[in-house]
């Protein structure tokens, strides 16, 4: 295998999909959005300095394949995964009474809760129209599908408050809230890019569990999930099983990637997985 020495942080790893991420920003940063009183506040959520995990992992994965010209169809597939994504952060902030995000006052405490979840669904909306523009009927339904599965997961969840759920139904809320998403970007853009769709659903799967197994550990999220009487792992396992769980989702990721031809863009997999 060729070592490559210079990937050392998030930054780095972006710069190896940084003419795709622009691209995906350029489709966000011009839409029209008709009311202008939110239109900033909108534009910002979705330009903001996100992570854009979910774009920047099938990026690599595809170009790990060596496909290096990625299609106009898989961009705006992926611009409407992020604003999916954001769409579903309004509606959370919502459920969580959040005042904060990304170092922000929460789009529900400067306007209000009424307000974002009205703007979550416009988001939801546009969302929907450029995966129509896609001009492909499965990828519609399988957004769908994703989207019925995210609600269906919050409300499982809402109704879970306060309770100590066991393990596989914690799996089950992580699989349809946050799997879900990441399951409908990478099958969608396998059909795009002729990549195989049972490799990358199983991905996806994975990547998604264990994404969201990671951000339970986050101090924010430990205190969110306090005070909105949320329990995950670290509450009814502990955290060294926790860990123990992360771990194992990691080797299963590890095996999913394991076929893939070795490259600077596999290697980028690895260091993303080793930098959550």
């Amino acid at each position: 295998m060729q070592v490559y020495d210079n990937i050392q942080d998030m930054d780095d790893i972006k710069l190896l999909v940084e003419s795709e991420l622009e691209k995906i920003n350029k489709e966000l940063s011009e839409i029209d959005f008709e009311q202008k009183n939110i239109s900033t506040a909108i534009k910002d959520l979705l330009c903001s300095n996100s992570k854009r995990i979910r774009s920047i992992v099938i990026l690599l994965y595809i170009k790990a394949n060596l496909i290096q010209t990625v299609s106009k169809a898989t961009i705006s597939v992926l611009a409407a995964g992020e604003i999916i994504h954001n769409a579903s952060l309004l509606h959370d902030d919502v459920l969580d009474c959040a005042k904060y995000r990304r170092g922000k006052l929460a789009f529900c405490e400067e306007f209000s809760p009424h307000l974002s979840i009205l703007t979550g669904d416009y988001l939801l909306s546009i969302a929907i129209e450029k995966l129509l523009n896609v001009n492909n009927s499965e990828i519609s339904a399988i957004f769908l599908n994703c989207t019925r599965k995210m609600c269906s997961a919050e409300i499982k969840q809402f109704f879970m408050r306060g309770k100590n759920p066991i393990l596989s139904e914690y799996i089950e809320v992580c699989a349809g809230k946050t799997a879900s998403l990441f399951d409908a970007i990478f099958e969608s853009i396998a059909i795009i890019e002729g990549l195989d769709r049972n490799l990358l659903k199983n991905f996806a799967y994975d990547f998604g569990i264990f994404f969201q197994l990671k951000n339970d550990l986050i101090e924010t999220s430990v205190q969110s999930d306090k005070e909105n009487k949320i329990y995950t792992p670290k509450d009814f396992l502990g955290i060294e099983k926790t860990n123990d769980l992360i771990d194992n989702y990691l080797e299963r990721i590890r095996r999913d990637i394991g076929n893939l031809p070795e490259n600077i863009y596999k290697q980028g997999l690895e260091d993303l997985l080793k930098s959550l």
